[in-house]
This record gives structure tokens, C-alpha cells and sequence, in this order.
């Protein structure tokens, strides 16, 4: 996920500078001295507020920003661009350029930033080389599909993933290695290890004819006999899953290396069973299990990864765990070393039930569902948000995103959609009739004010205080999530909105949220924030509909000037900016499957995806294809050319 951009405010004063300076033209300054006499005069008409001395809202306009800049922020300069092509900036109250001015200028950024994307599409840059730990869904979900265990043993002994600001916890800034999380990894592999031998036969017991062998059965694919020695007998047991485990062919110095444990055990009487616990022990504790680790090649140039390195990348993306057989055996074949092989693979997999694991794992977090079980309304305000309807909610939401990827649907039905999931329960709180017992099932709407996500009881819960709404917390929400252009956070010790002191000057939430917003550290997100989140006033705190009246206000008016009215008309504002969803989207979803924040060069890659999946309908397929097809998924640079 890229880094929160900054303030909108300081580059559009620059530019605003650039005006005042000189005539409007659609191309750029020749020379950098044009920037130099804009920096005096944005320093002249900006810099008692937002210079050396003093940063209102966080905005320092003394490092003053070039050409250079612009391109390394090329996210931040096409929201400056489409602020300026809506008319949301600069703000109400002051000085506006002429039409012909404002036109020009969005010229003027947008050649600019499409030709640095040329740029980097003809000479690519496949980005930051990353090593990244499994995190805990990813290790529970590896262990499973390793030795058929399916436990949370991770939970169990306390491993516990951090996320970096508002980012994912896939990326590699947050998964870091500590001596305890060392420890907590033998402690995990132990309790692995007691549940897969709790499955070995008993002696002298045969099993059923016909029967399924047991986890611990396919995992010991040899025992000795009068034939086969007993170390032997575990060197093909550990060939076999060191293989899997390390999710790449194995050297045969890295299998006798392990071998040398279960040399020490039987030295020391252990029987065959008991001399291979700690080498499957040293297996999961080995940072070739625990790490995604890529090795570097000879030269520093950027090149394609190898077929089984690749199989990786396309498993933990859309499977959150290892490689199956098929996709070990396409590597071996060397089948994925083109991208028709990578998209034959990766249409496969994401047919699998495998891939709900984009759902449980990258919309959960970026639809912050996984906020809902810490959602603040309560049942002293709302008697019927009980955890049954939490939990209903939840399975709406990503019912939804995942019927997204089973049926291929297009991703826009995320901001409007005619159907939805749901239970009884939930049928009875939306209002939608004929709908019965526990069961989530595909729905129609038939109230016009529902639909796609805004729509969602999930969404309308995490957004809400515990008895009331938050226009706010909603907006910032539609910023943020939908469009992928979240607000500065709030400035320190700006005063917080009491609602015991509505009376004579602010009878309503609405009119005292309004007397905040006229403070000026608070006025110009407001502006942005709130009127979005008013679209959204006919949902309550949890989700129900409520009719507009004296006390529910849901109109609202952007910056720009463009006026809605209740949540049908506010989703109708928001499919005018599918191109910003679209775009945000596949942003989102690039960082998730490259273990990091994105960068400048990454831009011409999620420029083309979003291109494509435009000219496709927006299907989910095409998103996830334009990811896995993508120059930065299928290459990568050596480690120490970064230094």
C-alpha cells in the first residue's frame, strides 16, 4: 500500500504561485528558474503559515518542490490534478484561476506524469528487493498444506503480525525477526509436531483396508526395513519435504545437514519415529521455511525470476501459502518462465477454493472488516447489533468480494451492485423480505438506497460511534478505502465534538459537527471529509435505514460544488470516479502481492493494469492477471544493487 501522501495543500499553493507569477501555458517552465521566482512569491503570499516558523495542518512550504518531485510523487500529482479538473481546489474563499487557466494546467501535470510513465514503461524498474517472513495466517496456512496439521499454533504461542501504519500485514516492513519471535517459533513447531505424531499409527495396528493415510503417513514416506537402513530410510523423508518446505529443489549438503540431527538422536537410542522429530523440527524452525527468501544472481542488472521462485510469488499471493504439486511441477517443467505459462497457472488458482484466501487475507484488510468485532455501537443503543448479526455482517461483506472472483463479476458492483448476502437475521435488519433461517444466501435489493459497499452493515458499523453515527469517521472512510485519498490526520489537540453541548446554537450532531469544522485547523478536510459522510445519514449506526427528516439531514455538497442527496445519489457521485476506484484498487492490490509500499516506477505498471481492466469491464479476472503479468511481480533486482 503507498505511503499516506501529503497535504494536497502545499503543492497546489505552488502552482497557484506559478500563476500569479506568470501567464498560464499548457507546457511546462523551460528552465528551473521559473521555479525559483514561484518560490518567492508562494514563500511571499504562504509563508507566515506555512514556512520555517510555523506548519498549519502539517504543511512546510520552505523545501520547496520542482520537476523532480513531482515525477517521485506522481500519486499525489494526479490527485492534485483531478482536485483542480473537479474544482475542489483551491478552496472556497479563494483566489480562483480563469477556466482557461485551470484546463491548462491539468495539461500541464497530466503530459508530465504520462511521459515519466512512458519513461519508466520502456526502461522498467521492477522496484525494491524485499525478504519477507511468513506471517501468522500465512505460517498457519503453510503448515497445513506441509504436513496436513490444521491448527492455529501461531495464536497459540503468541506470534502476532504488526501492520505499518494503515499497510497490510504481508509487507515486508512490518514482518520483522526478533530472538523472542525465534523462541515463540520453537514453541509453535513443538506443538506442530505433538499434533502430526498424534497421528502416527500405533504399533501393531493395522490400519483399515481402504483407509486415507494420516498426516503423519504422508509425511514419513519411508521406514527402514531389512532392505532399507534407517537413515536411508530418512533421507528420502527429508529430501521429500525439505523440498516442499524450503519451496525450491534442495542441495544435497542442505539435506545431510539436517541428517546430522537425526544422527545425533539415534546415536543417542532414540527409535526411527523419535530421531525425526527434531529433523522435522529444525524443518520449521529453518529460515527457509520461516522466510521467503530470493537469491541474488551474477550482475546487478534486473531479470527475471525463476520459474520455482515465481511459483511462490503466485501461491502466496492468491493462496496465502506454498505451492501445490501442480504449480512444483509446472516450475520443474519450466513452464512459468513466460507469462502465457503464468497466466495459465494463475487462472487456475484463482478458480481454486484456495484463493478465498484474497478474501480472508487482502479485503479484510483493506474493507477493514477486520475492525467489525471491535465496531463501537452498543446494544444499550442498539439492542439488536448482537454478535450473531456482527458475524452475519461479516459474511456479507466477503461473501460478496469473494462471489467477485468465483463468478468474475466486475469490480465496480463494489460501489453499486443490485444483490447482496444474507441470512435471516440480516434480511430483517436491511428490511428485505423472504429471506429465512442461518443459512448466507445471494439476495436482490429492492430498496434503492443499498447497494455495493456503502450499503453494508459492516462497513456503516466500523464507521460509527457507540451511539451514533460519524459523518466523519464515514467520509474519511470513502476517501481513504474507496478512492485511495485519505485526508491528513487530525492536528494535535484540536478539540474533540461534545454532544451534551448541542442546545440553542446547535440543536442537531450536524449543526454542532458544522461549528467544529469552522475552526481553521479543521475547515479544509471537513469541507472534503463531511459531506460524504452525510450522503451516508440514512443508515444509523448499524446499518439500518432511516427515512430523512428534521434529524437526518443526508445531503451534501463537495467542494467542486457537486450537490447529492442520500446514498443512491452519493453512489452515482462516486461511478463518476471509477477510474480513481479502479486505479486505487489495483494500487492496493500490487502492494499486497509485492510484499511492499509502492514507488514512483510502479506507477507505469498499476497505469496499464487499470487501462486494461477498464477496456475488460472491470472484471475481477483482469485485475488479478494485470497484477500476476505485471513487470515488478515477474522480476526483481539484486539486493546489493539497492546499497
Amino acid at each position: 500500500m503507498p505511503t499516506r501522501p501529503p497535504s494536497l495543500i502545499a503543492p497546489l499553493l505552488t502552482l497557484f504561485g506559478w500563476l500569479a507569477a506568470a501567464p498560464m501555458s499548457a507546457q511546462p517552465p523551460a528552465t528551473a528558474g521559473g521555479f525559483a521566482d514561484v518560490r518567492t512569491r508562494v514563500t511571499e503570499l504562504c509563508g507566515r503559515c506555512h514556512g520555517a516558523t510555523a506548519q498549519k495542518g502539517g504543511v512546510n512550504l520552505a523545501p520547496f518542490m520542482d520537476d523532480a518531485s513531482l515525477v517521485r510523487e506522481r500519486k499525489l500529482w494526479r490527485a492534485v490534478a483531478e482536485q483542480l479538473k473537479s474544482g475542489e481546489m483551491p478552496p472556497e474563499g479563494a483566489k480562483q484561476p480563469t477556466p482557461e487557466q485551470r484546463a491548462g494546467l491539468v495539461a500541464w501535470i497530466t503530459a508530465r506524469l504520462d511521459a515519466a510513465d512512458e519513461q519508466d514503461r520502456r526502461r522498467p524498474d521492477p522496484g525494491r528487493t524485499v525478504v519477507r517472513r511468513l506471517n501468522r495466517y500465512e505460517y498457519n496456512r503453510t503448515v497445513r498444506d506441509l504436513l496436513g496439521v490444521d491448527l492455529d499454533a501461531a495464536g497459540a504461542v503468541g506470534i502476532a503480525d504488526e501492520v505499518v501504519g494503515e499497510a497490510f500485514d504481508n509487507l515486508s516492513a512490518a514482518l520483522t525477526v526478533t530472538d523472542g519471535l525465534v523462541e515463540k517459533h520453537f514453541a509453535a513447531a513443538d506443538l506442530i509436531l505433538d499434533a502430526l505424531y498424534a497421528t502416527a499409527p500405533k504399533k501393531g495396528v493395522k490400519a483399515k483396508a481402504g483407509a486415507p493415510p494420516t498426516p503423519f503417513e504422508r509425511v514419513v514416506v519411508a521406514t527402514p526395513t531389512s532392505e532399507v537402513q534407517p537413515r536411508d530410510a530418512a533421507k528420502r523423508v527429508t529430501e521429500a519435504l525439505a523440498r516442499r518446505a524450503y519451496r525450491r529443489p534442495v542441495e544435497a549438503r542442505e539435506v545431510e545437514r539436517l541428517l546430522t540431527v537425526f544422527d545425533r538422536a539415534t546415536a543417542a537410542g532414540a527409535t526411527y519415529e523419535a530421531a525425526l522429530r527434531p529433523v522435522l523440527k529444525a524443518l520449521l524452525v529453518s529460515p527457509n521455511f520461516l522466510l521467503r527468501v530470493e537469491r541474488d544472481r551474477p550482475g546487478d542488472a534486473a531479470y527475471r525470476v525463476g520459474g520455482h521462485e515465481l511459483a511462490v510469488r503466485l501461491s502466496y499471493f492468491l493462496w496465502s501459502t506454498m505451492p501445490d504439486a501442480e504449480l512444483f511441477a509446472a516450475a520443474d517443467r519450466g513452464e512459468l518462465a513466460d507469462t502465457a505459462g503464468v497466466e495459465k497457472q494463475a487462472r487456475r488458482m484463482l478458480a481454486d477454493p484456495k484463493a478465498k484466501a484474497l478474501t480472508e487475507s487482502f479485503a479484510a484488510q483493506w474493507l477493514q472488516l477486520k475492525k467489525l468485532p471491535d465496531a463501537r455501537p452498543s446494544v444499550e443503543f442498539f439492542p439488536t447489533f448482537t454478535p450473531q448479526l456482527r458475524r452475519a455482517m461479516h459474511d456479507e461483506a466477503a461473501l460478496f468480494f469473494d462471489g467477485l472472483r468465483t463468478e468474475n463479476r466486475g469490480v465496480l458492483d463494489l460501489l453499486d451492485a443490485d444483490y447482496t448476502f444474507a441470512n435471516g437475521e440480516l434480511a430483517k435488519h436491511y428490511g428485505i423480505a423472504g429471506v429465512s433461517g442461518s443459512e448466507m444466501r445471494k439476495v436482490k435489493h429492492t430498496d434503492p438506497a443499498r447497494g455495493g459497499l456503502l450499503g453494508m452493515g459492516a462497513v456503516l458499523a466500523v464507521t460509527s460511534h457507540t451511539s451514533r453515527t460519524s459523518p466523519t469517521l464515514r467520509g474519511k472512510y470513502v476517501l481513504d478505502v474507496i478512492l485511495g485519498t485519505p485526508p491528513p490526520p487530525p492536528p494535535p489537540n484540536v478539540s474533540q465534538i461534545d454532544d451534551a453541548k448541542k442546545g440553542k446554537d446547535a440543536k442537531t450532531f450536524r449543526e454542532l459537527l458544522a461549528q467544529h469544522a469552522t475552526q481553521p485547523a479543521c475547515a479544509g478536510c471537513h469541507a472534503k471529509i463531511d459531506p460524504l459522510g452525510f450522503g451516508l445519514e440514512n443508515f444509523d449506526a448499524v446499518g439500518r435505514f432511516r427515512k430523512s427528516s428534521a434529524d437526518v439531514d443526508a445531503t451534501g455538497k463537495l467542494p467542486g460544488g457537486e450537490a447529492f442527496n442520500g446514498p443512491k445519489e452519493l453512489r452515482q457521485v462516486l461511478l463518476k470516479r471509477k477510474d480513481r476506484f479502479a486505479e486505487n484498487l489495483t494500487e492496493k492490490l500490487l502492494a499486497y502481492a509485492l510484499g511492499r509500499e509502492l514507488q514512483a516506477p510502479d506507477a507505469a505498471t498499476v497505469r496499464a493494469i487499470t487501462a486494461e481492466l477498464a477496456k475488460d469491464g472491470y472484471k475481477f479476472s483482469t485485475l488479478v492477471l494485470g497484477v500476476t503479468k505485471g513487470y515488478p511481480f515477474q522480476h526483481r533486482r539484486n539486493a546489493r544493487s539497492e546499497e
